[in-house]
């Protein structure tokens, strides 16, 4: 199935942010570590919040599609039968 270039970017992008979250937690939380360990794990905390919160509206995003992708499929199928059942009658 061919794929578009909005369903590769939106891969890509998903990619990017799962290890955004992977790498940049640990990044975060080493560079804060030296105002202490409570303020290194609540920024670390509110990085991964941050980073989350975008793969949650990208994976919407990505449910939107399809859903609307279902949606025209189903209107095509539903003319085709419009169609079929005004020449029958």
């Amino acid at each position: 199935m061919k794929r578009s270039t909005f369903d590769t970017l939106l891969s890509f992008l998903l990619g990017f942010a799962w290890a955004l979250l992977v790498l940049g937690s640990w990044l975060v939380f080493n560079i804060t570590a030296i105002f202490g360990f409570s303020i290194a794990l609540l920024a670390t905390i509110l990085f991964v919040f941050l980073i989350l919160c975008a793969v949650l509206m990208l994976e919407g995003l990505n449910l939107y599609k399809d859903r609307v992708e279902n949606q025209r499929r189903q209107t095509e199928l539903l003319q085709r039968i419009a169609e079929l059942l005004e020449k029958e009658a």
